[in-house]
C-alpha cells in the first residue's frame, strides 16, 4: 500500500487536533447521558467516514477500502461486547 506522505501529514495533524479537542471537551467530569453518548457516536462515526472518504479521493482506493473494512468489523465487535455487558 503507497500512501503519499501528504496523506500521513493530513492523518497525525488530524487525530492530534481530534484527540486534542476530546481531551478539551471532556475534561470535567460528568454522567453520560445516553443521548449525548448517542450524538457523540454519531460524531465518531462522520468522521471515520469523512477520513476513508479522503483516502479515497488524497489516496488509494485500495487504503479506503482496507479502512472501511477496519472499521465496520471493529463496529461489530463493539456491537458483540454489548451482549457481555448486558450478561
Amino acid at each position: 500500500m503507497d500512501v503519499s506522505w501528504t496523506v500521513w501529514v493530513l492523518t497525525i495533524v488530524g487525530l492530534s487536533a481530534l484527540i486534542g479537542v476530546d481531551f478539551f471537551i471532556g475534561r470535567k467530569p460528568h454522567d453520560v447521558s445516553t443521548k449525548e453518548a448517542g450524538i457523540w457516536t454519531i460524531v465518531w462515526i462522520v468522521l471515520a467516514v469523512l477520513f476513508g472518504a479522503g483516502l479515497a479521493v488524497l489516496g488509494e482506493g485500495k487504503a479506503s477500502g482496507e479502512f472501511f473494512a477496519g472499521f465496520i468489523t471493529e463496529k461489530s465487535l463493539s456491537v458483540d461486547n454489548l451482549f457481555v455487558f448486558v450478561l
